[in-house]
């Protein structure tokens, strides 16, 4: 039975269940990120006088690319100290 379990995983490696992952946390960091990434991105267009290019690349592909860039460094962060 346990050799049928091994096989069911990619590359045949053993599965141990470990501590029950906190998704609420992660989500709350997911959802802390976007308000803060929304929050910078409103300061730096409302304080710099940038070209109108410049506020729409930042608004629209660099203001998202680093919201879910922080929520998973957030999340990378609870996952090494909690296992």
């Amino acid at each position: 039975m346990e050799e049928e379990l091994n096989k069911l995983t990619l590359i045949g490696r053993k599965e141990i269940k470990g501590k029950k992952y906190p998704l609420y946390l992660e989500r709350f960091c997911l959802i802390g990120s976007i308000i803060f990434t929304i929050y910078m991105t409103y300061l730096v267009l409302n304080n710099y006088n940038l070209p109108q290019w410049l506020n729409i690349v930042l608004s629209s592909c660099l203001a998202p690319l680093f919201a879910l860039s922080l929520a998973e460094i957030i999340g990378r962060f609870i996952q090494s100290k909690l296992s």
